[in-house]
This record gives C-alpha cells, sequence and structure tokens, in this order.
C-alpha cells in the first residue's frame, strides 16, 4: 500500500477540484473481513478501507481513521440504512438491500473458495461431491452464508468460532477444506505461519461483488464524483496495471 499517498495526490488533481465537506462528516463500519476490512491496533485496515480513504480524498470528502469502526455485520447495515453520514464497507447489493443505501462500486470482487492441503489431491467437480467431504468454517462468517445460502447444510460444516481454530484442524487433517475468500485464506495462513504453498484452492463456490453503502442522505452529486474517482483508480494504465492495482502491489 506504499503507493497510496502518491496516487491520491495523482488523482486528485487529475480529477479537478471537488466540493469540500467537513472532516469527519462520515462513519464508516464494517465487519472484520480480511484482506478488505482487518483490526489494527486501534484503527482499522485493509483493502475496502485504502481504497475508500483514497476515493473521498479525492472528492474532497476526507475520512480519518478513528472514524472507520469495527461492528457486527447486522449493526453495520442497520445502522448505514437508518442514520445518517453512514458507509458500510463492502456491502452485498442484492434487490433487497438496493433501495436503502446509496451505493458505489464494486470495489472488489471476493472469491468465496474451498482451500485444502495440496497433498489430499482432492478432486471436486461440483457442488454435489461437496456433500462428501469436512468443511470448516468461521461462525457466522461471510463465507459460511454464502455456503448456507447456496444449499449446503448448517448440521454438515464443522464450525469454529475464528479463522485460527478452523486452519489448525485443516492443517492436522481433521478436516478436508476451509471455506474462506480467496485473498482473505492467503492473508490467514501467513499470519498463521502455513505455508501458502501447501494449501490449494479445490473449488470455486462463489463470487460476492463488494460495494460501499451510502446512507440515503448522500448527496447524488458526491456518489457520482465519487463511483467516478473509483473507475480512475480502477482504470489499466499505459504499463497494462491499474492504479488500484498498484496500491495493493506489496
Amino acid at each position: 500500500m506504499k503507493h497510496i499517498l502518491a496516487v491520491t495526490l495523482f488523482l486528485i488533481l487529475s480529477l479537478g477540484a471537488a466540493p469540500a465537506a467537513r472532516a469527519g462528516s462520515f462513519i464508516a463500519m464494517g465487519a472484520p473481513y480480511p484482506p478488505y476490512c482487518v483490526s489494527n491496533g486501534l484503527t482499522v485496515k485493509g483493502m475496502a478501507v485504502a481504497t475508500l480513504t483514497t476515493i473521498m480524498d479525492m472528492c474532497g470528502t476526507p475520512i480519518s481513521e478513528r472514524e472507520i469502526k469495527l461492528m457486527p455485520w447486522a449493526y453495520a447495515y442497520e445502522s448505514a440504512a437508518r442514520q445518517p453520514q453512514r458507509i458500510l464497507l463492502n456491502a452485498q447489493r442484492t434487490p433487497q438491500t438496493e433501495h436503502l443505501y446509496k451505493w458505489v462500486g464494486p470495489m472488489a470482487t471476493a472469491r468465496i473458495v474451498l482451500i485444502g492441503r495440496k497433498r489430499d489431491k482432492l478432486f471436486i467437480p461440483t457442488r454435489e461431491q461437496l456433500k462428501e467431504y469436512r468443511i470448516a468454517t468461521v461462525r457466522w462468517s461471510r463465507p459460511e452464508k454464502a455456503l448456507l445460502s447456496g444449499g449446503m447444510q448448517e448440521e454438515k460444516l464443522l464450525r469454529s468460532p475464528s479463522h485460527v481454530q478452523a486452519l489448525r484442524r485443516l492443517d492436522n487433517g481433521e478436516v478436508d477444506l476451509f471455506a474462506s475468500t480467496e485473498l482473505g485464506a492467503q492473508y490467514q495462513l501467513a499470519g498463521m505461519g502455513l505455508r501458502r504453498e501447501d494449501f490449494t484452492v479445490y473449488f470455486t463456490f462463489d463470487e460476492e461483488p463488494l460495494y460501499f453503502a451510502f446512507s440515503r442522505d448522500t448527496d447524488d452529486r458526491l456518489i457520482h464524483r465519487l463511483n467516478r474517482a473509483l473507475q480512475e483508480i480502477k482504470a489499466t494504465g499505459p504499463q497494462g496495471r491499474s492504479l488500484f492495482d498498484r496500491m495493493f502491489a506489496d
């Protein structure tokens, strides 16, 4: 993320001056969802946070670290729908939620995957075959919810309170697969000191576009500018890489 400040300055100049808003006017909320939204001591970091702060700066509506908070999904969704000047990180845009917020994105697409030990050499051609395997999930996590909404039965899942317990069970051979996001799995394996090359993605269960959901009181002109700023940083440059990619190159 070392390029973020340089990228932000460049894009503020390229987009032109935007009407300024009072710093701190928005509060952003999200649940832990590595690598998009993770706790870092007293602050919140991650791809979604870095992207939001970048495009907010570009549009003259800066948001500070102390105004970005981790909280349970249900509370964050409810707060952004009912209270003014709220932003929901990594939101799902569905027919049920479409009218509740104003939307910026998608910021990224999270691939919900099932990883396992490479040495087990599993063969999983369809979802139906997943019923034959022991699958570890993190209780109430987004990947677990994706599996349940996709037809998996809760009693068939081996639910753990955190990814630490789930990955230990996978590494020890107590389970066959672990449900995570593709990028999140890499982050979690590295955090536990496990070798990424010892594990592989055996099945891609779903893809989930991630949005910033703004409360309905947000000015439509700001939503337009934020979407434009996001498009700018994700546009492919002359060297074949977007500025968004460069922000997270490390």
